[in-house]
């Protein structure tokens, strides 16, 4: 199964003069049919990452709210060229077709990210 994903980054220091981002999440997006798309974020305690997480939920929310019943063809680009320096970065978007499903593409991508875990 082709998947597609990206890292989505915060900024690590918003008092230095040169940014720094710090990976603490991915986006998959899958083949589809349908909202074809999971987020996963690493585990930082009960208020470490929750605005990141709200915020990509609200993501989905919306495509629900809307009744969208598949993602657009960008949908992965859009995020990525619409978000805000300030607010983070998510990296290129890689494509891949190791993993059998979301989910473990999603988890194997966080582990990457967090080898403690």
């Amino acid at each position: 199964m082709k998947l597609r994903y990206m890292i989505d980054s915060i900024m690590a220091d918003r008092q230095a003069t040169v940014p720094e981002y710090v990976p603490v999440g991915v986006w998959v997006q899958g083949p589809g049919p349908g909202l074809d798309v999971e987020m996963y974020y690493l585990d930082r305690g009960p208020n470490g990452l929750a605005d990141r997480k709200d915020e990509a939920a609200w993501v989905v929310n919306r495509l629900v709210e809307a009744e969208a019943t598949s993602l657009p063809a960008n949908f992965l680009e859009y995020h990525r060229l619409s978000r805000s320096p300030y607010d983070g970065v998510f990296s290129e978007i890689t494509e891949s077709d190791e993993d059998p499903s979301l989910d473990a593409c999603g988890k194997a991508v966080l582990g990457r990210l967090n080898p403690v875990r």
